[in-house]
């Protein structure tokens, strides 16, 4: 039997041992001499501005600017639509606020109207009515000459719409004269001065006219002992008021639709 461990074995007259436990040593564990290695650059974020393309970048990079185009058509359809329910929502929510306005005050005056404070109430509330009528019959023009115009935009994508494909002009029906089966808001679209008179703004200027006309009368009727006279004058400031709001809309909707047709 050999005196040499089991774990050394003689190579070429020199004993070599082996230990079975650690890893053999690193090479860079030996070399202690060599320099740190430089750390990474840091990698760009993808929201640094300086690595983001510009927007004309973008636009000029795109490989499908037709689909591009019918993509950012649809999105301000869809756009125009939203803007329209937005006008004719504020549209319902002033014209309810203003009836509701004076509906409260009639029945308050009810309550009233056998007492001594009955004619301060109405010196009082009259006046209030007739200024928020005023404001609210202002808004509505507003919000209905916004909507006419988004009204008129969705026509002009319709008309592109139309053209994608041979026979797609029967889906998309352009109105046709007065009487066209789509023809939406033809006060916007109409040459004709009568449209003026179904507009939820003209009702609104309506009972704002008779209020005003009511309180002029009962204010004439207190100052002068002739109440036929005090109610024709309050007739008649009723009418001029109803004319005057007409007029005014008229005037709105004549230069919207100079600028709509200018615009084509």
């Amino acid at each position: 039997m050999s005196d040499l461990d089991p774990r050394e074995e003689p190579v070429d007259g020199v004993t070599s041992s082996t230990s079975p436990s650690g890893p053999p040593a690193s090479p860079q564990a030996a070399s202690t001499d060599a320099p740190p290695a430089a750390p990474a650059a840091p990698a760009a974020k993808p929201d640094d501005p300086a690595a983001l393309p510009t927007a004309d970048e973008a636009i000029d990079a795109l490989s499908d600017r037709a689909g591009a185009f019918y993509s950012a058509l649809m999105n301000e359809h869809f756009v125009l639509e939203s803007a329209r329910g937005i006008t004719v929502s504020e549209s319902s929510s002033r014209a309810s606020l203003y009836l509701t306005t004076l509906s409260s005050a009639l029945v308050a005056f009810g309550f009233l109207a056998q007492t001594d404070y009955a004619l301060g109430f109405l010196t009082v509330v009259i006046p209030v009515i007739v200024l928020l009528g005023i404001f609210t019959y202002e808004r509505l023009v507003e919000t209905s000459l916004e909507d006419v115009a988004a009204l008129d935009s969705i026509q002009r994508i319709r008309a592109v719409y139309s053209t994608t494909l041979p026979g797609a002009a029967k889906y998309f029906p352009r109105p046709v004269g007065p009487h066209a089966p789509n023809e939406m808001l033809p006060i916007g679209r109409r040459a004709s001065w009568i449209g003026v008179f179904f507009t939820t703004s003209t009702a609104i200027a309506v009972v704002n006219s008779i209020v005003a006309g009511a309180g002029v009368a009962i204010v004439l009727m207190q100052v002068t002992a002739l109440g036929n006279v005090a109610i024709l004058i309050g007739l008649a400031t009723t009418a001029v008021m109803a004319v005057l709001h007409g007029i005014y809309q008229e005037h709105r909707y004549a230069a919207l639709r100079r600028a709509l047709h200018a615009a084509r």
